[in-house]
């Protein structure tokens, strides 16, 4: 259309696409979703330092009533043609300053984001209106594999020079097969940059790339680093219906459960996986993109073939937390699936004759995580023998359902109430400092923070010196703030041991009255 001669700024009914206007235009149908008010009486605030008498008195003038003011709603006309009809969400102005008001419009945006049934929105901002059409429909194969076999030339731009770019360094010999993610993790904000339909490549193309990183890639060894994309495993998974996938409106297809609905075999995969490993020149085929390991726990094949061939070693794999309270605020499975995945993967493993291992990943101080979660969180990773060694706070970041939680303190994943659910966040520093160090517990620099709150959760029986324990009551010179020559041992009332050598004033037992 451009390069026909039609101006940028005319072309307004492009998808994905967001410009400005100065109103709606004629023939659509605007559907004000601008307010979480509810039909009926608007109760006055009540006042806690008015006299119960004045509150219960008459008012003047014969005992009238007092007027109530009501919200009314409009009602929608059927037959509205969707594609003609665009949602108002609450104004730049009203989300700056209510929060409430910014969980509910990020809700809209996520309802809104399935291109099959998805409408555009407006949103008002000074004496101008914001308007986003709803996003693109998703690529078909064979324009996937246009996109991807455009002649590329795999190298970073000569105005780098010798400079050494790391993000180079990760990509150079790996694989993209895949685009779009139906996982809907509270946190990320893939589904909104490229769509919950997975668009997928063909086996040729894929085929074709790994060949191209063969022939023409400097320093290549015969070591493809991943076969994967957004997500390692979604690859030609789809949902059964195309009617049914356009007339959804779920944030994700395995969360709370696995759609039913959802196609989840991965047999597909397993195939480009050896042909992969067959092509001249290829040693090694790595997987290194995150693995839903709810979804591969469906297909045993692939959980074998995985681990035979496609595991350096380690596998990192992400269940964020053990407790039920953040997960559910992160739209992720309970921890119990990734202990039958750990099964599978460790009889595998056995099977293939290798010593494989699990690298699992946890976000600290997630929307809806308590210190009790972190502290649960804790006390698994030492029952399991894991040491942390880089651990993630939660950081908020555009576009994302978490994020609406960190800011407003209410959940989005429901319909928003200004007296619903209530979602805390640790946000100050000490707190968020914390959470982390209940991930690093092994870490003697954590300890004396651990330490502390512990005594305040009134968990002091896990400081102490035995396996059960989880920090010590001891610390390392020139650790956590201790001096260099040391100090004393951390006491707390469940030191039996200090409270025996009280009683008997033995040496070594405490101390001595």
């Amino acid at each position: 259309r451009l390069a026909a001669g039609e101006p940028i700024h005319e072309i307004r009914d492009l998808r994905g696409t967001a410009f400005v206007r100065k109103r709606v235009p004629d023939g659509w149908t605007v559907i004000d979703s601008s307010s979480i008010d509810e039909p009926g009486p608007v109760e006055a605030h009540p006042d806690p330092y008015a006299a119960a008498t004045s509150q219960s008195a008459p008012a003047c003038g014969g005992g009238r009533e007092r007027e109530v003011q009501v919200v009314h709603f409009d009602r929608r006309p059927r037959g509205l043609q969707r594609e003609r009809c665009v949602v108002r969400i609450p104004s730049w102005e009203q989300v700056r300053d209510d929060p409430v008001l910014y969980a509910h419009a990020s809700r809209i945006l996520h309802l809104e984001s399935n291109p099959g049934n998805a409408r555009a929105l407006v949103q008002r901002h000074g004496d101008r209106e914001v308007w986003l059409n709803p996003p693109p429909l998703p690529l078909t194969t064979p324009e996937l594999d246009r996109v991807f076999e455009l002649p590329y030339q795999r190298v970073p731009h000569p105005a780098y020079g010798d400079a050494r770019i790391p993000a180079y360094e990760m990509i150079r010999f790996s694989v993209n097969i895949m685009r779009g993610c139906f996982g809907g993790c509270s946190f990320c904000s893939i589904t909104e940059h490229e769509g919950r339909i997975i668009q997928n490549r063909s086996e040729r193309s894929i085929l074709h790339e790994i060949e191209e990183i063969r022939d023409r890639t400097p320093g290549f060894t015969g070591v493809i680093s991943d076969l994967g994309g957004p997500t390692a495993n979604m690859w030609r998974l789809h949902c059964k219906d195309p009617k049914i996938e356009a007339s959804c409106r779920r944030l994700s297809c395995v969360y709370p459960g696995i759609c039913k609905n959802l196609n989840t075999d991965q047999t597909p995969l397993v195939r480009l996986y050896r042909k992969a490993r067959e092509l001249p020149g290829v040693k090694k085929v790595l997987i290194a993109s995150g693995l839903r390991y709810d979804i591969a726990v469906r297909t045993p094949e692939y959980v074998r073939e995985l681990v035979s061939h496609h595991v350096g070693g380690y596998l990192k794999i992400a269940p964020e937390h053990t407790q039920p309270g953040p997960l559910s605020k992160m739209m992720k499975p309970g921890i119990g699936t990734y202990d039958r995945f750990k099964a599978m993967f460790d009889k595998y493993s056995r099977q293939a004759g290798k010593e494989q291992y699990l690298i699992p990943y946890f976000i600290a101080a997630h929307p809806g995580t308590s210190d009790e979660d972190m502290l649960e969180l804790a006390l698994w990773l030492k029952r399991n023998g894991f040491r942390a060694d880089q651990v993630q706070a939660f950081l908020p970041s555009p576009m994302a359902l978490a994020t609406a939680m960190w800011h407003s303190g209410h959940n989005p994943l429901r319909r928003v109430r200004r007296n619903g659910e209530r979602v805390f966040s640790a946000k100050g520093y000490r707190q968020r400092r914390l959470h982390k160090a209940f991930l690093r517990y092994h870490d003697p620099e954590n300890w004396p923070l651990l330490r502390e709150a512990l005594q305040r959760m009134g968990r002091a029986d896990l400081i102490g010196n035995g396996k059960r324990h989880l920090v010590p009551r001891w610390q390392p010179p020139g650790t956590g703030g201790a001096k260099a020559s040391g100090g004393r041992p951390f006491r707390t009332r469940h030191d039996r041991s200090e409270q025996k050598g009280r009683r008997s004033g033995r040496p070594g037992q405490g101390r001595r009255r």
